[in-house]
């Protein structure tokens, strides 16, 4: 296996610097204007649903327990929960995906209307299932919630071509009004919603056309995949793309509990797309924080990578949708002008507070990345 040369330092980062550039950076007015950022992929509804186990009836249809709700929550997932931290962040939000003509969809698309993300991008069809990913929630005894085992809703056959192709054009018909884009390319090969080799060549050549464009995709299982685009996957997903570009195709992500610990072994798997795509590549490392490699000018120029330190939050935590707040983070903080290396660290910061909110979609503001800030500032004088 090829080793490639690179340099592992950790970030150098000026917290009180950072605040007061975030600060001015956000404060948009009539001359400074939020940035727009495209979403473009798989969008769920997330719908929680919470138990009163103490209302259980039998059914006198079936003799099996009826298990009583008595709260339902719906909430944009997936690429919604990207759009759903940029705008709270801020930004003027984009969305492009592909959902049924049935109450999830109705549901998904009120819920992007709630949080004032323009959903004309989103292409409906009644051939469609909506993506749902129904959580029910039950007491855990201490006045909180556990979540039970999912139900989930996925459209069984692959997205018809005709509605790919009007998804591309909405897509293209806006993308020279943002700043930037990200790509949500949730599911593996047979479970796809929307996702296909000519769709991710389409998102590639898009990204190639468009240079100057932040261009940010997330696959969970299509890493290796993707070019001209900064790339961005957990440690495990990036190992995976590392043996499924050496020909070792992963049927799910693999889940190595020392993974985020492998530094060396990591830079040198990001490294490898790295160079590939002459584009940076973004490793999130969990409890750890993360790792930026960017590629070296030239082939005799070592690749450059940067440990991204993490910010720790004590359990209870639910890191489920914790990569999706990564991915708004660092465009955001992209899009605003700040480098690459601060944008991962602000990006991890938007992560850590969203994972703090138990039972619901989480979100972080301007002013809870702040306050953050302010606090690491003061730690360190």
């Amino acid at each position: 296996m090829t080793t490639f040369a690179h340099d592992l330092k950790n970030a150098n980062l000026d917290y009180r610097a950072l605040a007061n550039r975030l600060e001015e950076a956000t404060s948009f007015s009539t001359t400074r204007r939020a940035p727009t950022i495209a979403v473009i992929g798989d969008y769920s509804l997330d719908k929680y649903v919470y138990r009163a186990p103490e209302l259980d009836e039998l059914s006198v249809e079936t003799g099996l327990v009826a298990r009583q709700i008595r709260a339902v929550k719906c909430y944009a997932g997936i690429g919604g929960t990207i759009a759903s931290n940029l705008r709270a962040l801020g930004a003027t939000t984009r969305c492009f995906g592909v959902i049924g003509e049935d109450g999830e969809g109705d549901d998904l698309l009120r819920a992007l209307e709630r949080i004032g993300a323009d959903a004309s991008g989103i292409v409906r069809d009644p051939a469609i299932l909506t993506t749902t990913y129904m959580k029910p929630m039950a007491p855990d005894g201490n006045g909180g919630w556990r979540e039970e085992n999912r139900l989930d809703i996925r459209n069984p056959e692959p997205t018809p071509a005709a509605l790919v192709d009007e998804l591309k054009r909405r897509f293209l018909a806006q993308l020279d009004e943002c700043d930037a884009v990200v790509v949500s390319d949730q599911f593996q090969r047979g479970s796809e919603a929307l996702f296909s080799d000519d769709f991710r060549q389409f998102v590639s050549e898009t990204a190639a056309s468009r240079p100057k464009l932040l261009a940010l995709c997330d696959s969970r299982f299509f890493a290796d995949v993707y070019r001209n685009a900064i790339v961005k996957c957990n440690a495990n997903e990036l190992l995976d793309a590392r043996d499924a570009e050496l020909g070792v195709r992963q049927t799910q992500t693999a889940l190595e509990n020392d993974a985020e610990t492998l530094l060396e072994e990591l830079a040198d798997a990001a490294a490898r797309f790295a160079r590939r795509n002459r584009r940076p590549v973004l490793v999130t490392r969990g409890a750890n924080g993360s790792l930026l490699l960017e590629p070296g000018v030239n082939a005799e120029t070592a690749d450059r990578a940067t440990i991204i330190p993490p910010n720790p939050v004590e359990p209870p935590i639910d890191i489920c949708g914790a990569g999706d707040a990564t991915n708004a983070g660092f465009a955001f903080a992209g899009a605003l002008g700040f480098s690459l290396v601060e944008a991962a660290y602000l990006a991890g910061v938007v992560s850590s507070i969203t994972i703090k909110q138990l039972g619901v979609t989480g979100v972080a503001s301007v002013q809870g990345v702040l306050e953050i800030l302010r606090a690491k500032e003061r730690s360190v004088r």
